[in-house]
């Protein structure tokens, strides 16, 4: 445990703190580590991280039978970063900032933390795409289960999303660009959901995701732009790592309209750098991937997909 919340409080990179004109006081945080339907998680590892002399330090243990781990400590200022992790659920990680200023209420914190079930990891073809579509101006279909760009630009045989890039171009730096995703089947589409980037920010759950896919409210498109302009520098609402995603494809439906057949995955970052995750079996809203178990075979070394 002392490596794991030693690493994750290295990694949140704490801006080096003047303590010489500060006065020490106590920190003490208290922690109430639930499961994601409200439950107490008793004997959790938890840590909390620390500086103490410009060195990471931490105060581990575990919680008790109600949830709790309690930890103090003095200090002048700095960040506070806590880790838990129990068999059978996804680690989380958290920070916490006491600021410069001592406040009584603010550095006697009581945080609650989730960690998600491991409830049913599952085989999946997962990988990770870095750059757009093959060509401009024309939709271009993608093949989920192949992991490539449908025929005749290259090896796919189904089309299960559908991008469409626009480049207007004037010059190098002079441009717009518009990519709209969207879905060849009608009841096909795609949801939108937010949360901090795991690996980015090292902060929140492994699992980014709900372990299921929603059952309704897919949309049947969705638009990324971007623009380059001399004076005006870069706007852009695509390529943000805390954009993720759930879709519905390959959907069948009745002679009422009614689905009878679709296939259920999640995308992880935004478009068009992702990693997405399909789940092979019809009617299976499961999106908690195993990633010892992953379909997609023939990947380069930078397509490869770790998280669950």
């Amino acid at each position: 445990m002392k490596n794991l919340i030693c690493l994750f409080f290295i990694s949140i990179t704490i801006a080096a703190r003047a303590q010489a004109s500060l006065i020490e006081h106590e920190w003490k945080v208290t922690l109430i580590v639930v499961d994601d339907t409200g439950q107490p998680v008793a004997s959790a590892k938890t840590g909390v991280g620390y500086y103490s002399k410009s060195q990471p330090a931490s105060i581990d243990g575990l919680t008790d039978t109600n949830g709790v781990f309690i930890a103090l400590h003095r200090a002048y200022s700095g960040i506070l970063g806590f880790a838990v992790e129990k068999a059978g659920y996804y680690t989380t990680r958290q920070g916490y900032d006491l600021g410069f200023v001592y406040d009584e209420a603010k550095w006697n914190p009581t945080q609650t933390i989730i960690l998600k079930r491991k409830i049913k990891p599952i085989p999946m073809y997962a990988k990770h795409i870095e750059g757009g579509p093959p060509a401009f101006d024309v939709p271009v279909g993608y093949d989920l289960v192949v992991g490539d760009w449908v025929a005749p630009n290259r090896k796919g045989l189904t089309t299960d999303i559908i991008f469409t890039g626009e480049l207007n171009q004037k010059a190098k730096n002079n441009f717009d660009y518009k990519l709209t995703v969207s879905f060849p089947k009608q009841d096909d589409g795609i949801q939108e959901f937010d949360v901090p980037s795991y690996y980015l920010h090292s902060h929140g759950s492994e699992l980014l995701s709900s372990q299921e896919a929603p059952t309704n409210n897919y949309q049947p498109q969705i638009i990324r732009t971007m623009s380059r302009h001399p004076g005006f520098g870069t706007k852009e609402d695509m390529n943000d790592p805390n954009h993720n995603y759930y879709f519905r494809v390959r959907t069948k439906v009745d002679d009422s309209g009614n689905i009878v057949a679709a296939h259920y995955g999640k995308i992880y970052g935004d478009f068009m750098q992702f990693s997405y995750y399909f789940n092979p079996t019809s009617n299976d809203r499961n999106v908690e991937f195993d990633p010892k178990q992953n379909l997609m075979t023939n990947m380069k070394p930078d397509e490869g997909v770790s998280a669950p």
